[in-house]
């Protein structure tokens, strides 16, 4: 008996996960059809089927060659790969082949060379892209160079400190604790001579075990690795850099006696709440 009612539940189940998946099909399907997309209502009311289109929803006609080029650089502008003619040609509608579209292109590339434009149009496997003109290269270099660099750094810093607090210890274990690869921060700081192999783990596979070296002593201005500051010692200085009490959970309370004239007082601040494990 139990295992026929436990059958008949789960029948129960299934059959509500259905009510419910039907239910969502036919909202997302409402939505769809108020958006345009899928099917459509038409001006009188009647929902048009899939694959038909209404007046709203019909694409603008291209009238004129010039808008057409407009269109093309709006295309190529935001796509991130290049596009063939023929898509051009789906995108544009009757009217223009993709012998036309070729031609309306490189009235825009040539356009683009009297105005002397930052950017062009280039042809990449067989179909059209727009790319910035390489004699602008450096300055875009320098700034994509700056954004590298400033990850680089905090990622490079959050390596060296697990390194020189955990020491010896392997790539896998600082990965386990920042949750990332390391192996391109490690390539990095052992070339600038901060990190070195001091051995291998006798574990299986034998990892490398990493640690500091005499220049990274030297960068910091340390006697020996025993002067590095102590964890609790970091713990307490950013604890006490910021009141959390003074930040957090603070209100203001305004006393108003009988004649209706109010006056601010700070409430108590709020007791924080411990975690689980009591930190």
């Amino acid at each position: 008996m139990a295992k026929i009612s436990d059958k008949q539940t789960e029948k129960e189940k299934l059959a509500q996960l259905k009510a419910l998946r039907d239910e969502l099909a036919q909202e997302i399907s409402v939505q769809l059809s108020e958006s345009g997309i899928g099917g459509v209502t038409t001006g009188t009311g009647q929902k048009a089927q899939p694959g038909t289109t209404s007046n709203a929803s019909k694409t603008p006609q291209i009238r004129e060659e010039s808008e057409a080029k407009r269109v093309i650089e709006a295309i190529l502008f935001t796509s991130g790969r290049p596009v063939m003619p023929s898509d051009l040609k789906r995108s544009l509608g009757s009217g223009y082949t993709e012998a036309k579209i070729e031609k309306l292109v490189r009235q825009l590339q040539t356009e683009y060379d009297r105005e002397g434009r930052s950017f062009k149009i280039v042809e990449i496997a067989g179909g059209f892209e727009c790319s910035t003109d390489p004699k602008y290269a450096p300055w875009i270099l320098k700034l994509e160079l700056q954004k590298r660099s400033r990850q680089a750094t905090q990622s490079a810093l959050e390596t060296l400190a697990i390194i020189a607090y955990k020491q010896p210890t392997t790539r896998a274990e600082i990965e386990d604790l920042r949750g990332v690869d390391v192996s391109g921060v490690i390539t990095t700081l052992t070339e600038r001579n901060l990190i070195k192999i001091v051995g291998k783990k006798e574990v299986p596979g034998h990892p490398f075990l990493y640690g500091t070296t005499e220049k990274f002593l030297e960068h910091f201005g340390l006697k020996s690795i025993q002067n590095l500051p102590d964890i609790s010692e970091i713990k307490s200085l950013i604890e006490n850099s910021v009141k959390r009490k003074e930040l957090l959970r603070t209100e203001k309370v305004i006393q108003v006696d009988g004649a209706g004239n109010g006056t601010v007082e700070p409430a108590e601040p709020q007791p924080e709440f411990e975690s689980q494990n009591g930190h």
